[in-house]
């Protein structure tokens, strides 16, 4: 008898740690569920869309500075016109690229117009500077383009200006090489 009593105490013992083992189970699920919307939560704060805007949830005791009746106050209050008057300086004109040092050495490139120039007369010229780069030296390029004027005075004929790397700019295709392969090749600083 003694060996069923002994049986029986350990059965209820072992139902009351089954119901202990239930209610943690229980607890902790419940934990882990508010942990994994918590988590949830703050992914969403973090890797989530962002606004700039911020709305604040309206509460009924705090007071806003932009209450209905301070627009009805500002709205009955006339707005006086005021007439500025001010005098602006005008803004200086570019003074336009540095000149080409004189010390270089000149190369100089004689264009004359497509047409026949025979019986014309010259009234002028075109000349463009540029620089040209030739290894460790610079050399001044001026391209001289003659300009003449058609006899029964229709109008002027003057050499056609040969095309660059880059409108307007005073560098050739020599020297804009010579600077890309320097800085991208040789990693010198534009300096």
């Amino acid at each position: 008898m003694d060996y069923e009593a002994m049986l029986a105490e350990k059965d209820a013992i072992i139902v009351q740690q089954n119901i202990l083992i239930e209610e943690l189970l229980k607890e902790s699920s419940s934990e882990i569920q508010q942990l994994k919307h918590e988590l949830n939560q703050l992914k969403k704060l973090i890797f989530g869309n962002k606004s700039e805007r911020f709305i604040a949830e309206v509460n009924a005791n705090q007071l806003s500075l932009f209450t209905s009746e301070e627009q009805d106050i500002s709205s009955d209050h006339v707005v006086e016109k005021q007439h500025i008057e001010y005098d602006r300086k005008t803004p200086k004109k570019h003074p336009g690229r540095n000149a080409i040092p004189d010390h270089l050495p000149v190369e100089e490139v004689i264009i004359e117009p497509e047409e026949d120039t025979s019986g014309m007369k010259k009234i002028g010229e075109e000349i463009t500077e540029t620089l040209e780069y030739t290894p460790a030296s610079l050399v001044k390029k001026r391209t001289i383009r003659l300009k003449y004027a058609k006899p029964d005075g229709d109008g002027i004929v003057i050499g056609q200006l040969p095309s660059r790397p880059i409108p307007k700019a005073i560098a050739e295709a020599s020297l804009l090489s010579h600077i890309i392969v320097a800085k991208f090749i040789d990693h010198l600083p534009f300096y």
